[in-house]
């Protein structure tokens, strides 16, 4: 039954049932081992693992394209039959060559056109006749030669279901099944790599350098223009096949950014995604342009949004090279500390920087490795690290110590850096290394200075599996790399949920001032309106009056008492300073008419007519022990909103450091923004000035994450300053911008790049008592982890059948998944102050998208009281939401109260053909509710 699936994510066995979520954090090493899978395969399955090909366009003609794609192809030795199709021919080679596509009697699974543009349109007809399953058009031609009715032919079959590589595709190989439809002319080795390469150029050196290194590919895939299947289609296939472990992209431009970042999510819980970016400078942004189309992000946008999904970026293909490298060890760093092996002064200092550089922790001898060093391994000075052995250490000796370190339960990992000597057998060094290095399951990577890649003992540690290099910095970076890897799993995927209440009613007042500007056709609030909106969600603001006349002014400023600022109110004007529209200090009325005449006086200069001039006028404020701040949130072109913190004020066009992230912000990650500096340094004890409380400051960033969620008509909006001090945060200035965007999120808050899911709680009563379902959220984690904790060993078993992962990591994943490919919910006891959780379920969506897995577990003392069914209500209510087709869970045969529940609600039971202890659970047309 589930010998298929790409990837079976095999740690997870949830109470009665057995399940793979797709989402979720696994130990990869085991599961990619497992032979149970279900029979559940990616959408693009076919596509990588065709039965049939048809090559459509094979010529015999030398030197066309045809014929060097069909000569390719066939050399192979591909699984797959191939049929050459070319009217033509009557064979090609010792093959019957096709007039038609129509003219195979067996199926297509995949259609290769290496034809002319121009004869793509009849091509994909015949494809539609056919009912060809998957389409790759391949060749290079200009851009210009798609035109407009070609374009419409390919999204008129892509409309019947068809998948569409390209077009300008230089094709795609897949070595364990001997498939190459690629202009490269020969197959990589079969390897554990999978690589998507928008440069088919790199995509040669790529493989040169992962094929050097002794690693192979489990696929190469080029996505030519992107016209129906993307980059982040191709990510998500590579996450759940199980030949591939590690997954490598050359990107420079993004079709459909939050599909490919869950894509990315989804691959990255699991394996690692090292990711080469073009086009990250401004001297390479016109490139990017005319390569792509595409104009990206600016001021790190890009980079900062793949970072937060858990991609690996690598800054150049030498850096790309170690990383691969370091990864195809199969051996995960732990929470420990690093130790450093040299044998000549200058590279333990050299080695010790790079570390720092990293982040890299190194590990502090004790005093039992400091005794060990100096009696049995004679170092000199014993007491740092990175160890310096000296040039006179021997192979043996050398060996030795490398084990004795990766032995100590300090050690997270050794990096051995060797320069060569005439003293010391390399060769004889690395052949003592290797059984040492494949016995320890910690990371070791091993450095060979002023050596080239053909080094004796370089290639006889790769051969074997070892991490070998000849460069420290390097070294470096590739385990800082996989300390980046182990911290996202371990963290899981922050933001996704909310923080505040998500009641209408809450951003009612914000929408009301939106729609009163729409009427008057404006697209820029006025300051008191922006202070307005802002109140309306929280916020403290200033006191403000507007003046229209000179007697006005006068008038508010003695409502609202002297000291007074003035600022101009003035259609057009985003920024008041900047326009030099802004007098401060206003301390009685004499100054008040005299910056009434210059305000006047500017704006004529800015083109006010006399007749609609007014000013704001807001009472100031006392800022002694205070500091200003400037936060914000705008929209990006590709990456949705995001979030700002910068200095305010008079210092804010002295110092510029801003940090931003993407809306919706979690609590910890609004709490990290003001924790990094300048900013912690500028807001605690300063220069004499108490500490600012940081509480009312992430408040205002929650808030405004939230508004960037709830009202995507928001484009941008400006506080600046922010006056913060003990217990408050008030601001001073604000202007805000508007679009034509609706005033409320769809239920997928689609606006966002990140996904998001309102959270929700409701009461719930029945022979349980009353219950409390709620969304599983990330400050759930710790009542997750008791959860799992105190179910009985039975109830852990009917869970998790087998486990592989620790409860740790499986309590992460359950509060932190994608709402776009998954949802969780807990029930929790109302009377527990703590929130204590009974009972959970998870609804997780399979690699066809068209099915779902659901697991659902019930604490020992809350079964039997009818919870089960309440969370089931629950699974298959989200599932019709959904548009699924499909549910499944898998039972073993030993749970009957299970199976009974099951049969109850229409459920269709059969025996796992791989297991006869479990029998899968089938719920069809679940669109129709029971």
């Amino acid at each position: 039954m589930r010998k298929n699936l790409q990837a079976p994510l095999a740690f997870l066995r949830h109470a009665s049932l057995q399940t793979y979520p797709p989402d979720l954090d696994f130990n990869f090493r085991q599961a990619f081992g497992s032979a149970n899978t279900m029979d559940f395969n990616h959408y693009l399955h076919t596509l990588f693992n065709p039965r049939s090909v048809a090559i459509v366009g094979a010529s015999a003609r030398s030197g066309s394209f045809g014929t060097l794609i069909w000569k390719i192809a066939k050399s192979a030795s591909p699984r797959a039959k191939l049929f050459p199709v070319n009217p033509k021919y009557k064979t090609i080679g010792r093959e019957t060559s096709y007039a038609a596509l129509t003219d195979i009697k067996e199926d297509v699974d995949l259609a290769v056109l290496v034809c002319p543009p121009s004869v793509y349109p009849k091509a994909l007809e015949s494809c539609l006749k056919k009912g060809v399953r998957n389409i790759l058009l391949c060749g290079g031609f200009p851009k210009s030669d798609l035109t407009e009715t070609i374009i419409e032919a390919i999204n008129k079959t892509a409309a019947a279901g068809i998948r569409i590589v390209g077009p300008q595709s230089l094709g795609l190989m897949t070595p364990s099944e001997g498939l190459n439809l690629s202009y490269l002319p020969a197959l990589p080795p079969a390897g554990e790599v999978g690589l998507v390469s928008q440069s088919p150029g790199l995509s040669c050196t790529i493989i040169d350098y992962v094929t050097n290194a002794q690693c192979g590919f489990s696929h190469v895939i080029d996505p030519g223009f992107e016209q129906v299947l993307t980059v982040a289609d191709y990510v998500d296939m590579l996450a759940f096949d199980r030949k591939t472990r590690c997954i490598v992209l050359y990107l420079e431009s993004f079709q459909q950014p939050r599909k490919l970042l869950s894509a990315i999510r989804l691959a990255a819980a699991n394996k690692p995604v090292i990711l080469l970016k073009g086009g990250q400078t401004p001297g390479s942004a016109d490139i990017v342009i005319n390569n792509s189309g595409a104009r990206e992000d600016e001021d790190g946008v890009m980079e900062r949004a793949l970072v937060r999904a858990g991609a690996l970026l690598v800054t150049s293909l030498k850096e790309l090279n170690y990383a691969v490298q370091a990864f195809a060890m199969h051996r995960e760093l732990t929470s420990g500390e690093l130790y450093g092996l040299v044998n000549s002064k200058g590279l333990d200092s050299l080695l010790a920087d790079h570390a720092y550089n990293n982040h890299l922790r190194l590990a502090t001898p004790d005093s039992t490795v400091v005794k060990e060093l100096r009696d049995k391994y004679k170092i000199t000075f014993p007491y740092a690290n990175p160890v310096n052995m000296g040039l006179d250490m021997d192979a043996a000796t050398i060996a030795d110590l490398t084990d004795y370190l990766l032995n100590r339960p300090e050690c997270s990992g050794i990096v051995l850096s060797v320069v060569t000597n005439p003293s010391l057998d390399t060769l004889d060094l690395a052949k003592k290394l290797v059984p040492i290095l494949k016995k320890s399951q910690k990371p070791a990577v091993t450095v060979w200075i002023g050596t080239e890649p053909d080094f004796p003992a370089i290639k006889h540690l790769r051969k074997n599996g070892i991490v070998a290099m000849n460069d420290m910095k390097g070294a470096c970076r590739a385990i800082r790399l996989m300390e980046q890897f182990r911290k996202f799993k371990s963290d899981g995927v922050p933001g996704s949920y909310s923080v505040i209440p998500s009641d209408p009613a809450f951003f009612a007042g914000a929408r009301k001032v939106i729609q009163t500007a729409r009427r008057e056709g404006r697209h820029l609030l006025y300051e008191e309106e922006s202070k307005r909106l802002l109140a309306g969600i929280g916020f403290e603001t200033t006191a403000g009056i507007y003046a229209g006349s000179l007697g006005e002014a006068i008038e508010a400023a003695r409502a609202l008492g002297y000291p007074v600022a003035m600022k101009l109110r003035m259609d057009g004007v985003l920024s008041k300073s900047d326009a030099k529209g802004v007098i401060l200090g206003i301390r009685n009325e004499r100054e008040l008419k005299g910056a009434w005449k210059n305000m006047s006086e500017r704006a004529v200069h800015l083109g006010q007519p006399e007749e609609g001039f007014g000013v704001f006028l807001q009472k100031t404020l006392d800022t002694d022990n205070r500091r200003e701040l400037r936060i914000g949130m705008k929209l990006t072109r590709h990456f949705g909103p995001i979030v700002y913190l910068g200095i305010g004020g008079l210092y804010g066009k002295i110092f510029k450091d801003t940090v931003f992230n993407f809306a919706p912000l979690s609590l910890k990650e609004a709490q990290n923004m003001i924790s990094s500096e300048p900013f912690k340094t500028f807001l605690g004890d300063f220069q004499g000035l108490a500490s600012c409380d940081p509480e009312p400051i992430v408040t205002a960033l929650i808030r405004l994450s939230q508004l960037a969620v709830e009202i995507p008509a928001v484009r941008s909006i400006d506080i600046d300053p922010l006056l913060c001090g003990k217990g408050h945060a008030i601001v001073l200035d604000a202007h805000c911008v508007i679009g034509s965007d609706t005033l409320t999120a769809d239920e997928n808050a689609s606006h966002l790049i990140f996904p998001y899911r309102p959270s929700f709680e409701k009461n719930v009563r029945g022979k349980y008592g009353m219950v409390k379902i709620k969304n599983a959220a990330p400050e759930d984690k710790e009542n997750s982890l008791k959860y799992l904790g105190s179910l009985s060993d039975q109830s852990r078993r009917l869970r998790f059948h087998s486990l592989t992962s620790s409860l740790e990591s499986i309590a992460v994943s359950a509060v932190s998944s994608d709402p776009d490919r998954s949802f969780s919910i807990f029930a929790v006891d109302p009377n527990s102050d703590s929130g204590d959780i009974i009972a959970e379920a998870r609804l997780s969506q399979l690699p066809n998208r068209t099915s779902a897995e659901f697991g659902i577990s019930v604490r020992d003392d809350w079964q039997g009281r009818g919870l089960a069914t309440l969370l089931m209500d629950e699974i298959e209510a989200e599932a019709r939401r959904r548009g699924l087709e499909k549910v499944v869970g898998y039972v073993l045969k030993d749970n009957e109260n299970m199976h009974g529940m099951m049969t109850k609600r229409g459920y269709v039971r059969t025996t796992d053909e791989d297991d006869p202890n479990i029998d899968l659970f089938t719920l069809d047309n679940v669109k129709v509710s029971n």
